[in-house]
């Protein structure tokens, strides 16, 4: 009864794990084989515990307890080989291919071949000890070799994780490693013996049903499914493991030796259970960011003369911060190089405005995006004394209870200046470390040698901006030059008909032509005001909350609809959203007179305004002409560049702007 209650408990368990996994993503291929890998987990489970129940209905139960463990290894395989990949199918290899594509022959072979091919057992009742024929011989070699293959998977897919995305799948690779070595280990005693010894079932039992307990831990914390010769740092560490789990084996044979006094078939059942147990939740500890960290840290103060080895730290540094296409990126890529480089649980980078001269929080990681203001004394502190922060040092106990406020809600432990000759352009905030806040001379002439190279990025990073924003004022200036000479050609024929106007003003012909050029001229000026208004840029942005399809709509009624071109409005819904109306009516207006200057008296223009995935949009569509593939990759949006013989290529580079 107590294996039954015990396989009872199992299998509900993965029945409620495994359909919070399916219903979540049920198209993903890694979720639905977790889903059946779980299930038939817990069926194999309960039907070997239903074999001990009723052995009167053994060969019954033991089918049921094949087939499930044949869905059981394909599924794990599965499992294993598409879980947290993006391009699974690509990265196994041609035999793993094969056992996939053989599972529904593996899982057709445990339903058709007779069990008296698979075991005997004269004296079940007693031993509870089945005897393998050869096609149960078969069967579980193949069971053992499709769980040897998947917990393989699942260490590669460990191995090549890092940082927080291992942070967030270790428990369920350690959870599923535990059903898996459970099997191995089952599968293998098997096939050692030639028999399943089915007074181990307690222990599977209980080892599964720890597994499957790691499993929904995971579930609910990271709802899942980011010329001298010395030791290498990560091979000592990895050494460090290995004296770990030689340790523990060493602890569970005393372990195993005492239990003896409970009797053989008690203490070999407690003394496995409590085996995988342990292994399991030393794998955890392994895996466990803060302690790798606190290691590191021993190992460096104590086995080696220098505790950064700081070129690799520069390379690192620099292969992060480089070849990044925004700033964004570029401030991202620093609070993740300072936050690895000491092991802190987080950063955030403050800049200077030019504005203003404040500092403001521009990027943080695992930090709130502070809106506090640091004091004075403080940013003279560090522009002066150019140290880094520590709040916990003696020393600058003065400055810290003076910027208390700031530092907590800023939740810095290390605050390491950004110093541009003497001027301080901004400063990176550090929260407590991983491994303690125990910080020596060496963290900090790393931290501000990173600094260093961290202020040329973000000075490059600047300069690179203002280049580009020097680059379109350039291309405003020869706009200007373009309409200068346009409105000076204007004017000088403006002049000549004033002056000729006094000698010939009574000459009827005169006043005809007089009329027809000022009309042409007003025409031309008119044209170059339309096409300029929209140039300058507004100071700032009148964002309000109001309907976008009004707006659009009262822009087309200001359109010049002359010239056949029919013009169709449509609307989809109401649309309420943040808007600057004033731009927004520039830019479909600017649209709109494109789209007419492309087609014929026989064309039409499409105005359309909705929603689609939760954003608003306008869309303005024609029949003209188009474009061609090499002007949209290479000039659309780019400034004089048009395919109009009368356009100044700046209408749809205004747009873009706004």
């Amino acid at each position: 009864m107590i294996i039954l209650t015990a396989s009872l408990i199992t299998a509900l368990t993965a029945f409620l794990i495994a359909f919070a996994v399916i219903f979540r993503r049920h198209r993903h291929l890694s979720n639905v084989a977790f889903f059946t890998g779980l299930l038939s987990t817990a069926s194999a489970i309960f039907g070997d515990s239903m074999c001990l129940f009723m052995p009167e209905l053994l060969i019954q139960w033991k089918r049921v307890v094949f087939i499930s463990e044949s869905f059981m290894a394909a599924s794990w395989l599965l499992f294993a080989i598409s879980f947290a990949r993006t391009n699974y199918w690509d990265s196994i290899g041609r035999f793993s291919r094969i056992m996939v594509f053989l599972s529904p022959l593996f899982i057709v072979y445990s339903v058709m071949v007779p069990m008296e091919d698979f075991f005997y057992s004269p004296e079940f009742d007693i031993e509870r000890i089945l005897f393998l024929g050869n096609a149960g011989y078969i069967f579980n070699l193949l069971l053992l070799l499709y769980s040897i293959v998947s917990i393989i998977y699942l260490e590669s897919t460990l191995k090549i994780s890092s940082g927080i995305s291992r942070w967030n799948i270790k428990y369920t690779l350690v959870g599923v490693g535990g059903v898996l070595a459970i099997n191995i280990f089952y599968y293998s005693h098997a096939m050692l013996y030639r028999s399943i010894n089915m007074n181990l079932l307690p222990v599977k039992t209980g080892v599964t049903l720890i597994s499957i307990l790691m499993i929904g831990f995971a579930l609910l914390r990271h709802r899942m499914m980011d010329v001298e010769v010395e030791v290498s740092r990560k091979i000592f560490y990895r050494s460090i493991s290995i004296f770990i789990i030689g340790f523990y084996l060493l602890g569970l044979g005393v372990l195993g030796e005492g239990m003896r006094y409970f009797g053989p078939e008690v203490g070999r059942n407690i003394t496995t259970v409590l085996g995988f147990a342990g292994a399991i939740l030393i794998l955890a500890v392994i895996l466990s960011e803060q302690l790798r960290r606190k290691v590191m840290v021993f190992i460096n103060k104590n086995f080696y003369s220098q505790k950064y080895d700081y070129r690799e730290q520069w390379l690192k540094f620099s292969q992060l911060i480089s070849l990044k296409h925004s700033f964004e990126e570029l401030l991202s890529s620093i609070t993740e190089g300072f936050k690895d480089a000491v092991g802190v649980r987080g950063a955030a980078v403050w800049l200077k405005e030019k504005k203003n001269g404040k500092y403001v929080c521009v990027k943080a990681l695992y930090i709130d995006m502070v809106k506090t203001q640091p004091n004075r004394d403080l940013v003279q502190f560090l522009k002066n004394r150019k140290w880094v922060l520590n709040i916990h040092d003696i020393k600058c106990r003065e400055i810290v209870a003076g910027n208390s406020g700031f530092i907590e809600s800023a939740m810095a432990c290390l605050i390491v200046p950004l110093i541009k000759v003497d001027e301080l352009i901004g400063f990176i905030v550090l929260r407590d470390g991983l491994a303690g806040n125990e910080y020596n001379y060496e963290d900090y002439d790393l931290l501000k040698t990173l600094a260093s190279q961290a202020t040329t990025a973000i000075l490059n990073a600047r300069l690179s901006e203002e280049l580009l924003e020097a680059k379109e004022m350039e291309a405003v200036g020869r706009l200007s030059s373009f309409i200068i000479h346009d409105l000076k050609n204007a004017a000088s024929m403006l002049t000549m008909i004033s002056q000729n106007a006094e000698e010939h003003i009574d000459n009827p012909e005169f006043q005809r032509d007089a009329i027809r050029s000022v009309s042409s001229t007003s025409g031309k000026i008119k044209d170059i005001i339309e096409k300029l208004k929209n140039l300058p840029k507004k100071p700032h942005l009148d964002i309000e909350y109001s309907d976008l399809g009004e707006c659009v709509k009262a822009a087309v009624e200001e359109m010049d609809l002359n010239g056949g071109v029919r013009l169709s409005y449509k609307e989809v819904g109401s649309v309420q959203t943040e808007f600057d109306k004033e731009e927004i009516s520039k830019v479909v207006i600017n649209l709109i007179m494109n789209a007419f200057d492309v087609t014929d008296k026989h064309g039409e223009v499409r105005i359309n305004v909705g929603e689609e995935n939760g954003m608003a949009f306008v869309k303005v569509s024609d029949n003209g002409c188009g474009m061609s593939p090499e002007f949209i990759e290479k000039r659309l949006f780019r400034p004089f560049q048009t395919t109009k013989k009368k356009g100044l290529g700046i209408g749809l580079y205004q747009c873009k702007s706004v």
